[in-house]
């Protein structure tokens, strides 16, 4: 990991020396082309940077794990075919409906409030 840090920032040291040589040439008002160049050149050595970085930090990430794990948790997973599962949703919704026909029965047994008057 080290090493490529350390030429991530050997790379963005010669960038630095390649935006003082673009803004030296802008203020000469150096062609066009060389302008170009160097911009171009800097956007690489940018891109570059970034993925040198970024190797160091996957490296990083994987070395140095620390997230809280329990290697003894039992992973539960759903071993029912289409046609279970739809008969179990069938039958869940065949007690919510027992349920709720019982539940109106009772609202009907029951006697109306009494009327407030004011």
């Amino acid at each position: 990991m080290q090493p490529l840090l350390d030429e991530a920032a050997e790379v963005r040291a010669a960038i630095i020396e390649l935006k003082v040589q673009l803004r030296d040439l802008k203020r000469a008002n150096g062609a066009a082309l060389q302008i170009e160049a160097l911009e171009t050149e800097i956007a690489a050595k940018q891109k570059a940077t970034r993925d040198l970085e970024t190797k160091a930090s996957e490296i990083d990430a994987a070395t140095f794990d620390l997230k809280a794990v329990n290697p003894r948790v039992v992973v539960k997973t759903d071993d029912r075919t289409p046609e279970q599962i739809i008969q179990s949703i069938e039958d869940h919704g065949k007690i919510v409906n027992d349920a709720l026909t019982r539940l109106r029965a009772l609202l009907a047994q029951e006697t109306p409030p009494c009327e407030v008057i004011d």
